[in-house]
Formats: C-alpha cells, sequence, structure tokens
C-alpha cells in the first residue's frame, strides 16, 4: 500500500509553496503581490490564505513605522525649533512677525445673483440717453475678479475745452448720473457683500469691478 504522502496536495501544490514577499518590498509592492495571490490557482487555498495574511501583517508592519518615523520627524523638527529659539533669546535676536492673511469671508449672494441684480437695477435706476438693454453689458471673468462693463449708460457731455467737438472720445459723465451709479452700487455691495467698485472710461464704457469671495 503505497503512503497517503505519495500523493500530491490538492490543487496541484505539491506542499508549501516559497512565500513570494521579498525582504525590502515597499507598500505598493506588497498590495500588488496580495492582489495577484488573490484567486491565483497556482496556489491552494491553504497557501493564500497563509500568504495573503502573511502579506496583511507586512503591510500593518510598514504602516506602524512609517507612523512612527513621521512622529520621530515632528519631534526632532520641535526639538530643533526649540534649540533655535533659545539660542536666539540668548543672543537677543527677538522672532519675526509672521503677518497673518486676511481670513477670506464667504459673500451674502452668489457672483451669479450680484451680476443679474446689478443689471437690473442700472437698467432701472440710471437714467441714460438711449435705452439700455441686457445685452448692452459685457462680462468678463479676470480670475479674482469679474468684471461687468456697458456703454453709453448714463448722461454724457464734452468737457469745456472740447465743447464743439463731435465723436469726442473722452466725454465726461454727468454728475447726476453719477450720483445714480453710485447709489446702486453702494445698495449693491451692502446687500451681496462685496466691495464693488467702478469707474468710467473712453468712449463712454462704465466698469464694474467685483471681486471674487469664498465660495466662487
Amino acid at each position: 500500500m503505497g503512503g497517503r504522502g505519495s500523493g500530491g496536495s490538492r490543487g496541484g501544490g505539491g506542499g508549501a509553496a516559497k512565500t513570494p514577499i521579498r525582504d525590502g518590498m515597499n507598500k505598493e509592492e506588497l498590495v500588488n503581490l496580495y492582489n495577484s495571490i488573490s484567486g491565483n490557482p497556482a496556489y491552494t487555498v491553504e497557501q493564500r490564505v497563509k500568504t495573503m495574511h502573511d502579506i496583511e501583517e507586512r503591510i500593518k508592519d510598514l504602516d506602524a513605522k512609517n507612523a512612527e518615523d513621521t512622529k520621530q520627524k515632528r519631534l526632532d523638527a520641535l526639538a530643533k525649533a526649540r534649540a533655535k529659539r533659545a539660542e536666539n533669546l540668548k543672543n537677543g535676536i527677538k522672532p519675526e512677525k509672521k503677518e497673518k492673511k486676511p481670513r477670506q469671508k464667504k459673500a451674502k449672494m452668489s457672483m451669479d445673483s450680484t451680476v443679474s441684480d446689478l443689471k437690473y437695477n442700472l437698467r432701472r435706476g440710471v437714467e441714460s440717453d438711449g435705452y439700455i438693454s441686457s445685452s448692452d453689458f459685457r462680462v468678463e471673468d479676470y480670475g479674482n475678479s469679474v468684471s461687468v462693463q456697458i456703454r453709453y449708460l448714463g448722461k454724457w457731455k464734452n468737457p469745456s475745452n472740447a465743447r464743439y467737438e463731435e465723436d469726442y472720445d473722452w466725454q465726461e459723465l454727468r454728475s447726476s448720473s453719477r450720483k445714480q451709479i453710485d447709489k446702486v452700487v453702494k445698495k449693491l455691495s451692502k446687500q451681496s457683500g462685496r466691495k464693488i467698485s467702478w469707474g468710467a472710461s473712453e468712449k463712454n464704457w462704465i466698469d464694474i469691478d467685483i471681486p471674487k469671495m469664498k465660495g466662487d
């Protein structure tokens, strides 16, 4: 009678397989090895379970070591900083004060709502020589702000030194129109929580700057 050990193990393993885990493997390599062994018919169930367990333990050891190394680096950096402060204090060197950046606030209104309300209230609250439609507005995104531009909003006149010139490029916005635009911009600035500014430029353009805020 042949001994029971003369036959191979189930799945053709022929005994315990040599572990594929190598010394010095990093976490990514271990994870890839784990995935390649899972369900691999080249190993018996017992071999897969044991090898995958060994890989999990190796990964846990690596994570623990990395955590300990990180902690030690922080302690070393803290000790170095303390030593530097003590040395500076001994030598009478005062630490430089870092300027704190102002915390960016969130606007009360979204940018889309602010632009939409601005268009509506300018057309409604500013008297102009001609009809101003919503299509007369031009909106451009400059990264940190949005510019709303419109031509011929309000009433314009030539300066005294160019009183009789036609098609003059640098007409002046009348004071009544300035007050009306100011009123709209200030009211919307308060409602939206944004510091909106405006100015008049060449060829009867009004340029309105709306700064972006947190959440835009």
